[in-house]
């Protein structure tokens, strides 16, 4: 590894100098954008060396994992939990607008959701489990 060979002094000692950077990375940036990160550079305090900007940039963000892709049975079971949701904020609200108690308890409504819901959980995570209505509940 090459270093600049200079000697570096921090606190009155002497520390081991940085190794050379000969890599060069170009980059093309409009003149707003270049101007927009010089002052995002000046604000970090780093005056409006780039450089440093974007090396720190790079070496300090955390980079998200993408989302997976949502296969299209998941988006239509999604599809069809949503709106049996939106029927029964419809219905509750209706009944309330108009003075009337609401009959049914949407809590039995909401709890035969569950499971689709559980459904699409485990088609998003890959992992294809049958629902046994017998038993309420899921095997794998």
């Amino acid at each position: 590894m090459k270093t600049n060979n200079k000697k570096v002094f921090q606190s009155g000692r002497k520390v081991e100098p940085l190794p050379k950077r000969t890599s060069l990375i170009s980059l093309r940036l409009t003149e707003e954008e270049k101007e927009a990160w010089e002052r995002l550079a000046e604000e970090a305090g780093l005056g409006n060396n780039l450089s440093k900007f974007i090396r720190y940039c790079v070496e300090n963000r955390r980079i998200a994992p993408p989302a997976p892709a949502i296969n299209s049975d998941a988006y239509t079971e999604l599809g069809r939990i949503g709106n049996n949701i939106n029927q029964i904020a419809y219905a509750i609200n209706r009944a309330i607008k108009m003075g009337e108690p609401v009959t049914t308890d949407p809590t039995v409504y909401i709890e035969a959701l569950k499971p689709l819901l559980q459904e699409v959980r485990q088609m998003l995570i890959g992992m294809p489990n049958q629902y046994n209505p017998d038993k309420n509940s899921w095997r794998k």
